[in-house]
């Protein structure tokens, strides 16, 4: 069976469950667990990855193209606006500065 991740987590129709001397366990059943792991990584991404949708490449958009006031700020919202990551700041630094 196929990983349904990441549009839906897995279950244990996917990632199946054996228990010592009770089941037999098939190539099907390693198979399945890779192709999980396949999906993770390429959900997470490479470094410095070119895939829009992959967790690395959204933090380093993150990074790069939002910039927040400066200051000791804390981070109270982060949206995705069209083609930009947007970070929402508390108005008063953090500190009091």
């Amino acid at each position: 069976m196929t990983t349904k991740f990441p549009a839906q987590l897995d279950t244990d129709a996917e990632l199946h469950k054996v228990a010592d001397d009770v089941d037999d366990v098939v190539a099907a059943h390693h198979n399945d667990l890779v192709g999980a792991i396949r999906a993770m990584e390429e959900k997470l991404g490479i470094d410095d990855s070119p895939v829009s949708t992959s967790v690395d490449y959204i933090l380093k958009q993150l990074a790069v193209k939002s910039e927040p006031p400066e200051g000791n700020y804390r981070v109270v919202n982060l949206y995705y606006n069209g083609n930009k990551l947007q970070v929402d700041c508390d108005d008063t630094p953090v500190g009091g500065e």
